[in-house]
């Protein structure tokens, strides 16, 4: 198997998070198009065939780290300010 890159580490630890790509994109600074072309690389790389593989390998093969966590919070308050209005 192919190594990960660091962006799609990153990526793959906050799939771990069951974020969203949109969650991902915000959380990251970079666009969903962005999120959805590292999850296609990490599928491959992998050699995973659905979104629900990927998101079970995630969860399983990466550790949360409290700088990633901090990232979800980030983004939750973010989503439910712009919410508000």
């Amino acid at each position: 198997m192919a190594r990960l890159t660091n962006r799609e580490e990153e990526v793959l630890s906050l799939v771990g998070q069951s974020m969203s790509c949109k969650q991902i994109a915000r959380a990251l600074a970079i666009s969903e198009f962005t999120v959805r072309k590292h999850r296609a690389s990490i599928l491959h790389k992998m050699r995973l065939g659905t979104t629900a593989q990927l998101t079970a390998f995630a969860k399983t093969s990466v550790t949360n780290t409290p700088q990633v966590g901090e990232t979800l919070q980030h983004v939750d308050q973010r989503e439910r300010h712009d919410r508000s209005f």
